[in-house]
Protein backbone atom coordinates (compact mmCIF):
# COMPACT_ATOMS: atom_id res chain seq x y z
CA UNK A 1 0.00 0.00 0.00
CA UNK A 2 1.32 3.20 -0.92
CA UNK A 3 1.41 6.14 1.41
CA UNK A 4 -0.08 9.34 0.77
CA UNK A 5 1.82 12.59 0.68
CA UNK A 6 0.25 13.69 4.12
CA UNK A 7 1.93 10.55 5.41
CA UNK A 8 5.24 10.74 3.77
CA UNK A 9 5.13 14.79 5.38
CA UNK A 10 4.05 13.04 8.74
CA UNK A 11 7.01 10.61 8.67
CA UNK A 12 10.13 13.21 8.02
CA UNK A 13 8.69 15.84 10.58
CA UNK A 14 8.88 12.75 12.87
CA UNK A 15 12.29 11.56 11.73
CA UNK A 16 14.06 15.06 11.07
CA UNK A 17 11.71 17.30 13.30
CA UNK A 18 9.81 19.99 11.64
CA UNK A 19 12.64 22.42 10.91
CA UNK A 20 14.85 19.87 9.23
CA UNK A 21 12.04 18.29 7.25
CA UNK A 22 11.41 22.00 5.87
CA UNK A 23 15.06 22.11 4.89
CA UNK A 24 14.92 18.41 3.69
CA UNK A 25 12.10 19.82 1.09
CA UNK A 26 13.83 22.85 -0.11
CA UNK A 27 17.17 20.62 -0.41
CA UNK A 28 15.39 18.47 -2.59
CA UNK A 29 13.38 21.76 -4.77
CA UNK A 30 16.92 23.35 -4.76
CA UNK A 31 18.65 20.35 -6.21
CA UNK A 32 16.26 20.77 -9.36
CA UNK A 33 17.09 24.37 -9.61
CA UNK A 34 20.61 23.80 -11.22
CA UNK A 35 22.34 25.50 -8.37
CA UNK A 36 20.29 28.83 -8.33
CA UNK A 37 19.23 27.37 -4.84
CA UNK A 38 20.73 24.81 -2.43
CA UNK A 39 20.03 23.99 1.48
CA UNK A 40 22.55 22.12 3.24
CA UNK A 41 22.15 20.98 6.76
CA UNK A 42 25.06 19.14 8.70
CA UNK A 43 25.12 17.88 12.48
CA UNK A 44 29.00 18.87 13.13
CA UNK A 45 30.14 15.21 14.74
CA UNK A 46 33.38 14.83 17.05
CA UNK A 47 35.26 11.18 17.14
CA UNK A 48 37.87 10.16 19.65
CA UNK A 49 40.71 9.16 18.21
CA UNK A 50 40.64 5.43 19.29
CA UNK A 51 43.36 3.72 21.80
CA UNK A 52 44.00 0.63 19.87
CA UNK A 53 42.97 -0.86 16.40
CA UNK A 54 39.47 -2.10 16.02
CA UNK A 55 40.52 -5.36 14.12
CA UNK A 56 42.72 -7.29 15.48
CA UNK A 57 44.95 -9.78 13.89
CA UNK A 58 44.74 -10.79 10.54
CA UNK A 59 41.40 -9.46 10.38
CA UNK A 60 40.21 -7.04 7.29
CA UNK A 61 43.79 -7.24 5.99
CA UNK A 62 43.00 -8.38 2.95
CA UNK A 63 42.21 -4.66 2.31
CA UNK A 64 45.68 -2.45 2.08
CA UNK A 65 45.45 0.99 3.24
CA UNK A 66 47.56 3.16 1.91
CA UNK A 67 48.66 7.39 2.15
CA UNK A 68 48.55 8.56 -1.36
CA UNK A 69 49.85 11.94 -2.59
CA UNK A 70 46.25 14.09 -2.67
CA UNK A 71 46.89 14.16 -6.59
CA UNK A 72 47.72 10.61 -7.07
CA UNK A 73 45.61 10.10 -10.40
CA UNK A 74 44.46 6.58 -8.87
CA UNK A 75 42.10 8.27 -6.98
CA UNK A 76 40.44 9.27 -9.97
CA UNK A 77 39.11 5.85 -10.28
CA UNK A 78 36.89 7.04 -7.28
CA UNK A 79 33.78 9.68 -7.58
CA UNK A 80 36.45 12.24 -7.47
CA UNK A 81 37.76 14.72 -10.54
CA UNK A 82 41.40 16.73 -11.25
CA UNK A 83 39.82 19.80 -9.89
CA UNK A 84 38.38 18.42 -6.47
CA UNK A 85 41.81 16.89 -5.98
CA UNK A 86 43.95 20.15 -6.67
CA UNK A 87 41.69 21.56 -4.45
CA UNK A 88 42.23 19.23 -1.29
CA UNK A 89 46.19 19.39 -1.73
CA UNK A 90 46.10 23.57 -1.90
CA UNK A 91 44.35 22.53 1.68
CA UNK A 92 47.41 20.39 2.73
CA UNK A 93 44.96 17.50 3.24
CA UNK A 94 45.96 14.14 4.02
CA UNK A 95 44.23 11.03 2.11
CA UNK A 96 44.10 7.42 2.93
CA UNK A 97 43.08 4.73 0.02
CA UNK A 98 41.66 1.61 0.80
CA UNK A 99 42.64 -1.15 -1.91
CA UNK A 100 41.56 -4.84 -2.61
CA UNK A 101 43.85 -6.87 -4.58
CA UNK A 102 45.19 -3.80 -6.13
CA UNK A 103 42.26 -2.09 -6.97
CA UNK A 104 41.19 1.30 -4.75
CA UNK A 105 37.62 0.57 -3.34
CA UNK A 106 37.48 3.79 -0.85
CA UNK A 107 39.45 6.47 0.25
CA UNK A 108 39.50 8.80 3.84
CA UNK A 109 40.92 12.53 3.93
CA UNK A 110 42.17 14.91 7.04
CA UNK A 111 43.46 18.27 7.33
CA UNK A 112 45.26 18.72 10.41
CA UNK A 113 44.37 22.61 11.04
CA UNK A 114 41.41 24.54 9.12
CA UNK A 115 39.56 23.26 6.72
CA UNK A 116 37.79 25.70 3.70
CA UNK A 117 34.10 23.32 2.84
CA UNK A 118 33.93 23.20 -0.55
CA UNK A 119 30.41 22.53 -0.36
CA UNK A 120 29.33 25.81 0.85
CA UNK A 121 31.22 28.76 2.40
CA UNK A 122 32.34 28.06 5.54
CA UNK A 123 36.03 27.23 7.19
CA UNK A 124 36.01 24.98 10.04
CA UNK A 125 38.81 25.63 12.66
CA UNK A 126 39.23 21.69 15.39
CA UNK A 127 40.72 23.56 18.34
CA UNK A 128 42.95 23.57 20.30
CA UNK A 129 45.37 23.09 17.28
CA UNK A 130 47.45 20.35 16.86
CA UNK A 131 45.34 18.33 19.14
CA UNK A 132 42.00 17.93 16.35
CA UNK A 133 41.55 17.11 13.20
CA UNK A 134 38.84 17.38 10.30
CA UNK A 135 37.97 14.19 8.56
CA UNK A 136 36.08 14.26 5.02
CA UNK A 137 35.09 12.00 2.09
CA UNK A 138 34.52 9.02 3.89
CA UNK A 139 33.80 6.76 0.93
CA UNK A 140 33.52 3.52 -0.44
CA UNK A 141 32.53 1.85 -3.50
CA UNK A 142 29.05 0.69 -3.40
CA UNK A 143 29.98 -3.20 -3.86
CA UNK A 144 32.55 -2.95 -0.87
CA UNK A 145 30.21 -1.01 1.87
CA UNK A 146 28.70 -4.02 3.72
CA UNK A 147 32.58 -5.41 4.05
CA UNK A 148 35.29 -3.98 6.19
CA UNK A 149 36.78 -1.00 4.04
CA UNK A 150 35.20 1.23 6.98
CA UNK A 151 36.65 0.15 9.45
CA UNK A 152 40.26 -0.61 7.97
CA UNK A 153 40.43 2.76 6.79
CA UNK A 154 39.84 4.35 10.57
CA UNK A 155 42.16 2.18 11.70
CA UNK A 156 45.14 3.20 9.69
CA UNK A 157 43.31 7.09 10.31
CA UNK A 158 43.75 6.45 13.68
CA UNK A 159 46.87 5.35 14.01
CA UNK A 160 48.37 8.35 11.76
CA UNK A 161 46.51 10.86 14.58
CA UNK A 162 47.63 8.86 18.01
CA UNK A 163 51.28 9.51 16.42
CA UNK A 164 50.47 12.98 16.32
CA UNK A 165 48.71 13.43 19.76
CA UNK A 166 45.89 14.06 18.04
CA UNK A 167 42.73 13.95 20.56
CA UNK A 168 39.38 14.03 18.80
CA UNK A 169 38.70 14.64 14.94
CA UNK A 170 35.49 16.82 13.55
CA UNK A 171 33.49 16.04 10.45
CA UNK A 172 30.44 16.91 9.18
CA UNK A 173 27.64 15.29 8.34
CA UNK A 174 24.31 15.58 6.29
CA UNK A 175 21.53 15.85 8.91
CA UNK A 176 19.45 13.95 5.83
CA UNK A 177 21.76 11.04 5.99
CA UNK A 178 21.41 9.24 9.12
CA UNK A 179 23.27 5.68 7.98
CA UNK A 180 26.02 7.89 8.20
CA UNK A 181 25.93 9.15 11.47
CA UNK A 182 24.70 5.86 12.32
CA UNK A 183 28.32 4.82 11.26
CA UNK A 184 30.17 6.98 12.68
CA UNK A 185 28.28 6.93 16.17
CA UNK A 186 29.74 3.11 16.03
CA UNK A 187 32.99 4.29 16.72
CA UNK A 188 31.82 7.29 19.42
CA UNK A 189 31.18 9.87 17.65
CA UNK A 190 28.99 12.20 19.06
CA UNK A 191 26.95 15.36 17.69
CA UNK A 192 28.66 18.74 18.84
CA UNK A 193 26.85 21.35 16.79
CA UNK A 194 24.42 21.92 14.27
CA UNK A 195 24.84 24.41 10.89
CA UNK A 196 22.47 25.24 8.20
CA UNK A 197 22.96 26.99 5.02
CA UNK A 198 20.63 28.29 2.48
CA UNK A 199 22.08 30.05 -0.55
CA UNK A 200 20.45 31.58 -3.34
CA UNK A 201 22.40 33.10 -6.29
CA UNK A 202 25.41 34.23 -4.87
CA UNK A 203 23.77 35.34 -1.46
CA UNK A 204 24.60 33.10 1.46
CA UNK A 205 22.94 32.70 4.75
CA UNK A 206 23.89 29.97 7.50
CA UNK A 207 22.53 29.13 11.33
CA UNK A 208 24.49 27.58 13.60
CA UNK A 209 24.07 26.21 17.24
CA UNK A 210 28.22 27.30 17.55
CA UNK A 211 29.52 31.14 17.06
CA UNK A 212 29.62 33.00 15.22
CA UNK A 213 25.54 31.72 15.40
CA UNK A 214 24.94 33.21 12.08
CA UNK A 215 26.54 34.89 8.61
CA UNK A 216 25.27 36.55 6.01
CA UNK A 217 27.55 36.69 3.08
CA UNK A 218 27.01 37.92 -0.95
CA UNK A 219 30.83 36.98 -1.72
CA UNK A 220 32.84 33.92 -2.72
CA UNK A 221 35.42 34.46 -0.46
CA UNK A 222 32.91 35.72 2.00
CA UNK A 223 33.32 32.72 4.93
CA UNK A 224 32.35 32.40 8.37
CA UNK A 225 35.06 30.48 10.81
CA UNK A 226 33.22 28.11 13.12
CA UNK A 227 35.97 26.39 15.55
CA UNK A 228 35.09 23.20 17.06
CA UNK A 229 36.48 23.07 20.79
CA UNK A 230 37.24 19.36 21.52
CA UNK A 231 34.42 18.12 24.16
CA UNK A 232 36.07 16.18 27.24
CA UNK A 233 36.25 12.66 26.89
Amino acid sequence: MKLSLLDKARGLVQELGPSGALCYLLHRVGARTGGLLAVHRYLLVAQPVLPEPLLLGRRGRSIDVRQLDPQDPRLLALPLDATVLGYRASQGAVCFAAFKEEAIIGCLWLCLSTYDEDEVRCRYRPWPSGEASWDFDVYLLPEHRSGLGFVRLWDEANAFLRQRGIAFSWSRISAFNPLSLTSHARLGARVAGRATFLRLGPCQFMVASLPPRWHLSFRRMDRPSITLQNPVR
